[in-house]
């Protein structure tokens, strides 16, 4: 009984099952086993999800085609974009940039180097120092005169340093290895001035001796003496065509040399006092002197006339210096200021206060910067747009 009940038990699940597949379409041929109830491989399984093929209940299993794995897509590349520099601000007109210390004496003169990229200057301290316009780091000191270096000049090339002292010499220095070259002898007292002409074969030398003089450089020896004035010879500087020169003195006078003839070619008189420093335009149309009067004078080269009498300064001027465009000049006087002057109207248009006389004033190379050389030793910096 049991076994009957079994066997119509495993029947009516049999036709129930029948009766579901017929319900879905699957219905199996007399004889074959269900594909629900038959063992199958992985393959057979998935085969058996496929749609059935017409003329059959079920088709028979396919070979499916290995999975393509998929394609890797590339992580987005990074991309940085880029950040500008924060733009330095401009500064102030007037405003000092750097202090630069390293003299122990009072400063003469500084002056900047052909390419612009270094300046040097002469101090009491007997030395001379070379400093980097950038950075403003001293570069190297030229050690070797027994008194005060008061002038200082570079070559038109850049390579040579020639230096004049109280000690009656004029030196020439190697400026990259910091050698003594020559050592030019002549003048009996202290030598005030010294400037290499354009060409960078001739040097010209002023003295306390009330002469001028122009030397060799390749060997070093006096080639002229001119005479003229009566006094001391404070300052002496090569016009930029290089036919001319012109020298200060405190016999009152600016005198006009031409170098062809080594003759002096004209006298400028209007100076109460003595002539300390003098300068040419970079056009050589324009020449400027400072006098112990307390005044700066401009002058037209070509006629002799004098076209400005810049007044301002309570005490002597010892520097005057053109723009690169000739545009504006500024001084340096023992009143301890510094005063720029536009030169189309021959008006001051800024004045600033260093503490300490204005030894030696000079452009930098951007024309906006000034670099001076202060009596008490320092160097300092100012922006003057």
């Amino acid at each position: 009984r049991i076994a009957n009940l079994l066997k119509r038990g495993f029947l009516w699940i049999v036709l129930i099952l029948m009766l579901l597949l017929a319900a879905c379409g699957d219905v199996p041929t007399a004889g074959s086993v269900p594909a629900t109830l038959a063992p199958t491989s992985t393959s057979s399984r998935a085969a058996a999800t496929a749609s059935p093929t017409p003329g059959s209940i079920l088709a028979p299993p396919t070979a499916t085609a290995s999975p393509v794995p998929p394609t890797a897509t590339p992580a987005p590349t990074a991309t940085t974009t880029p950040i500008p520099p924060t733009p330095t601000p401009t500064p102030a007109i007037g405003q000092e940039l750097a202090t630069l210390r390293g003299h122990s004496g009072g400063l003469w003169q500084v002056t900047l180097s052909p390419d612009g990229k270094t300046f040097a200057s002469a101090s009491a301290d007997k030395t001379v120092k070379l400093w980097d316009w950038q950075t403003r780091q001293e570069i190297k000191t030229f050690k070797g005169h027994k008194a005060d270096v008061r002038a200082v000049a570079f070559s038109p090339d850049g390579k040579t340093l020639a230096t004049g002292s109280v000690d009656k010499t004029i030196k020439l220095w190697d400026i990259a290895t910091g050698e003594e070259l020559k050592t030019l002898t002549g003048h009996t007292d202290e030598v005030a001035g010294v400037v290499f002409s354009p060409d960078g074969k001739t040097l010209a030398s002023g003295s306390k001796d009330t002469t001028l003089r122009l030397w060799e450089v390749e060997s070093g020896k006096a080639k002229a003496t001119l005479n003229g004035h009566t006094n001391w010879v404070e300052s002496v500087v090569w016009s930029p065509d290089g036919k001319l020169l012109a020298s200060g003195s405190l016999d009152y006078t600016v005198r006009l040399w031409d170098v062809a003839s080594e003759k002096s070619i004209n006298v400028l008189r209007g100076h109460t006092n003595w002539v300390l420093p003098v300068a040419f335009s970079p056009d050589s149309k324009l020449l400027a002197s400072g006098s112990k009067e307390a005044s700066v004078r401009i002058w037209e080269v070509a006629s002799g006339k004098q076209i400005f009498n810049l007044a301002g300064h309570k005490e002597e001027v010892r520097s005057v210096a053109f723009s690169p465009d000739s545009k504006r000049l500024v001084s340096g006087s023992e009143d301890e200021t510094i005063r720029v002057w536009d030169l189309g109207e021959g008006k001051q248009t800024l004045s600033l206060a260093p503490k300490s006389s204005g030894a030696s004033i000079i452009f930098g190379p951007d024309g906006k910067t000034l670099i001076s050389g202060l009596g008490n030793g320092l160097i300092k910096l100012w922006y003057i747009g």
